[in-house]
C-alpha cells in the first residue's frame, strides 16, 4: 500500500503574528540540539535577528501548512552572489515528525535555493541530534570536516554538514 502525503502550503514569516510560534520552535531546536544545557540567547534576540532576517530573504524564512495544521519552520539564506545557502533553521513539528513532511519541507528548501542560484546548501547540526543527523543524511547531506565545528556554548559543538544541488533533484512541481 503506497501512502501519499497531502502537499504543504508555504507562507512567509510574519515576526509579529508568529512571534510566540517561531520563538517556541526556535528554543525547541536548541533543546533537541543541546539537551537541557543550551544556551538559548533569548527570545528578543532572536526576534529582533528573524524580524532582520524576514526582510532581507522572505521567502526562505517560511512556515509549513497542511490545511490550518502548523508542520514546520524554514530559515534559508543565499548570501546576494554567493553559490552556498544556509540553513539556520529546519524544524518539523514534534507531533508529525516521521512522516515525510521533511521530506517536503526540504524539497521547498531546494527549489528556495535553486531560484538563488545556490550550488551547494550548508547547514550546522549537533552531534547530539542523532535523529536530524540520519535525517539530513537521507538527504543527501554528508560532513563536510568530521572535526566539531564553530562553538556555541560551553562544550557545546556543531559539525558542518553539505549538499550538492544537482541537476536531477525534484521540484515542488514534480
Amino acid at each position: 500500500m503506497v501512502h501519499r502525503i497531502p502537499p504543504l502550503t508555504y507562507r512567509t514569516i510574519d515576526p509579529a503574528r508568529d512571534a510566540d510560534l517561531c520563538a517556541a520552535n526556535h528554543y525547541d531546536a536548541c533543546l533537541a540540539s543541546f539537551g537541557r544545557d543550551c544556551k538559548y540567547e533569548g527570545r528578543e534576540s532572536y526576534l529582533r535577528w528573524l524580524t532582520e532576517s524576514v526582510q532581507i530573504y522572505p521567502e526562505g524564512f517560511v512556515l509549513a501548512f497542511r490545511g490550518e495544521r502548523f508542520i514546520g519552520q524554514l530559515e534559508l539564506q543565499v548570501p546576494y552572489g554567493m553559490p552556498t545557502g544556509y540553513v539556520s533553521l529546519f524544524y518539523v513539528s514534534p507531533d508529525v515528525r516521521g512522516r515525510g513532511y521533511g521530506n517536503l519541507i526540504h524539497q521547498y528548501a531546494e527549489v528556495y535555493f535553486r531560484a538563488w542560484e545556490a550550488r551547494t546548501i550548508e547547514l550546522d547540526v549537533s552531534p547530539q541530534n542523532i535523529r536530524a543527523i540520519r535525517f539530513y543524511r537521507r538527504m543527501g547531506y554528508a560532513f563536510a570536516d568530521r572535526k566539531p565545528g564553530k562553538a556555541v556554548g560551553k562544550d557545546a559543538r556543531l559539525w558542518r554538514m553539505t549538499r550538492t544541488l544537482d541537476a536531477g533533484t525534484p521540484s515542488l512541481q514534480d
